[in-house]
Parts: structure tokens; sequence; C-alpha cells
């Protein structure tokens, strides 16, 4: 009778084993750790033009690009844009041209806005590619190159003045929308974590 009890807790130890492992391979904390770290990582990579002025052809596409000023920060400014975009959209960002995919932003203008949120001398102009690569090919292109115009120079623009409040933006919230617009184009493209394999990070994940 002992010995049958023995024989039936083996049992019983070594299925509780398989399925434990079963669940390991599927869904725990180190499982989906281990399968983002492998499949769901994007890299990014922002540049811009040396140049000053003048028409030039895109380094990435060989699109032509109208070239002006950039700000000092722009490449700051996009590349937290972009890092928001992406973490938004459930996106590993790890790294940048090393990765088997990654978003490459060349920006070539990026004019700050003179004047105030409702009257200006000058508005916001905002310029860029956005590439996406996967394994050194060039896959998709989206092109943004903007300036804010007033309602009575653009009145199909008419949903965009609304939706910005009726004012004058920054060139950081202008170029906030191309990559947002971008990121929709991309959205196919780009590995995303999906709900169900999303988890809260654990604190071996996080070190």
């Amino acid at each position: 009778m002992l010995k049958n009890s023995y024989t039936i807790l083996f049992v019983l130890i070594i299925a509780i084993t398989a399925i434990g492992e079963i669940s390991a391979a599927d869904g725990t904390p180190e499982a989906i750790a281990k399968k983002v770290e492998s499949n769901e990582k994007i890299g990014i990579l922002i540049e811009k033009v040396e140049s000053n002025e003048g028409i030039e052809r895109c380094r990435h596409c060989g699109r032509f690009i109208r070239i002006g000023n950039i700000h000092r920060d722009a490449v700051t400014i996009i590349g937290k844009h972009l890092e928001d975009g992406l973490n938004s959209r459930k996106t590993v960002i790890s790294g940048g041209s090393e990765q088997e995919k990654y978003i490459n932003v060349y920006i070539f203008r990026f004019e700050e806005r003179k004047g105030g949120n409702y009257s200006v001398e000058r508005p916001a102009g905002v310029g860029f590619h956005m590439h996406f690569y996967e394994n050194g090919i060039l896959k998709r292109i989206f092109v943004f190159d903007e300036d804010q115009k007033a309602l009575t120079d653009n009145i199909f623009g008419i949903g965009k003045f609304f939706k910005r409040g009726g004012k004058w933006i920054t060139a950081e919230q202008l170029s906030g929308e191309g990559i947002e617009k971008g990121l929709d184009l991309f959205i196919e493209t780009i590995p995303q974590v999906s709900e169900k394999d999303s988890i809260m990070p654990t604190e071996e994940m996080l070190r």
C-alpha cells in the first residue's frame, strides 16, 4: 500500500514538472523576455545634413531635399519623439543600425517659429525623411516637409488648424506630428510585443 502511494506521488511530481516546463516555454516572464530579446527589437538612428542650404539628394533614398536651418537640439528632439512613439506602440528599442530592423530619420530642416502662439513673423518649418531598413535593405520611406500655414493661406488645412487649437505651433510640435505620421505608415513593419506577451518588468529584467 505504501509502495503504491509513493508511486502515485512520483507520477504527480513528474506531471506537475512537465506542466511547469510547458508554461515556462510559453508565457513566463523569462520566456517572454527571451523572445523579445531575440525577435522584437528595433534600432533607431537620427542624422542631420551637414550643409546649410541648397538642394541635395538624400544619402539614403536619393530623393531631392530642400535644406534649411537646423536647430541645434533637432536631433535630440526628434529622437525623443521617435522613442516615445515606438514605446507607445509596444516596440522594444535597442541600438541603432546594427539591428536587423532599424529606423533612420534624416533631418534636413528644423526651423523654429518667430513669434508667439497667435502671431508670428515666420512659422515653424520641419523637413525630414524616415527610412525603414531590414537586413540592410531600405524597405519603406516617409517624407515630411512642412511649414505651418495660416488658415487664410490654406483653407483645406482647416482640420489641422482646429486640431492645433488655432495656434501657431513650435518646430518641436510640428516634428512630433511628422514622426507620428511616419510611424503610422510603418506600423505593419515595426516589430511589436503582442498584448498576450506584454508583461510587467521583473527586477531581474530591469537589471
